[in-house]
């Protein structure tokens, strides 16, 4: 992949927070420094950056897609209520060799996410 501004910028904005951002607001984000990007411009970095492996999409129950710049093996938990998406402190190894073990196989990855009400929106 060749280098593109748009797309360091991107992966800038995407690593310096935990928010787990839409692609909406990765562009109002780079509308502060480069207000003649168009959405389009993001949306193909976006997928571009998905592809390669350089950053992680996150499907939500809520029509929204989020994307996360940190590609470690991680898990996420998005409240049914709000729709945040957060990350997980849970070690993902032991789940790996334990599917590796119980069925044969090299586990290359996975991806886990849990649903439910977070602190804020439980108790309403």
């Amino acid at each position: 992949m060749n280098y593109s501004k748009q797309r360091e910028m991107m992966m800038r904005i995407l690593r310096s927070t935990k928010s787990h951002p839409t692609a909406q607001e990765i562009y109002a984000e780079m509308r502060k420094s480069d207000p003649k990007i168009s959405l389009g411009t993001v949306y193909r970095n976006l997928a571009l950056l998905t592809k390669n492996g350089s950053v992680m999409r996150i499907d939500t129950n809520h029509d929204s897609v989020h994307y996360d710049g940190c590609t470690d093996p991680h898990y996420h938990f998005i409240c049914d209520s709000c729709g945040k998406v957060y990350d997980l402190d849970i070690e993902p190894i032991a789940l790996d060799e334990r599917v590796e073990r119980e069925f044969d196989c090299t586990v290359t990855g996975h991806s886990l996410i849990f649903y439910g009400k977070c602190s804020s929106c439980k108790g309403m």
